[in-house]
């Protein structure tokens, strides 16, 4: 859902860099990241709580973190100041890292597993 979300975000982006004067889509685009970055954090809580450890553990969790830290670089300057190349660069830093996190090359990856311990001390 996230992936969708951010490839249609990315697409207004682009079209609001090439044509501002026109046509104003730049709220629709914000409000679709902040839908974006609501759907990753619950899909990082809700692994979190499924797997009882915090959702780094793994490439595939490494990678919506990555993908959530993204958008979350993109909402805050968002409401002190506006620029569009800030934006556009954490919007297609985000479609990049969600697209190849939900790829098939990381199909046996996206199950939550129970970490090993670092350490074994005897």
């Amino acid at each position: 859902i996230s992936f969708s979300i951010v490839s249609i975000v990315i697409t207004i982006h682009l079209i609001t860099l090439l044509g501002n004067e026109i046509i104003k889509p730049y709220n629709s685009s914000e409000k679709g990241m902040i839908v974006t970055f609501l759907c990753l954090t619950g899909l990082l809580i809700t692994r979190w709580i499924y797997s009882g450890h915090f959702p780094l553990s793994d490439l595939y969790e490494s990678l919506i973190f990555l993908s959530w830290s993204f958008s979350l670089i993109h909402i805050v300057p968002y409401f002190k100041i506006r620029k569009n190349y800030l934006t556009t660069i954490t919007t297609s830093s985000t479609i990049f890292t969600q697209g190849f996190a939900t790829s098939g090359l990381l199909t046996e990856i996206r199950k939550p597993t129970i970490l090993v311990p670092a350490l074994q001390s005897e």
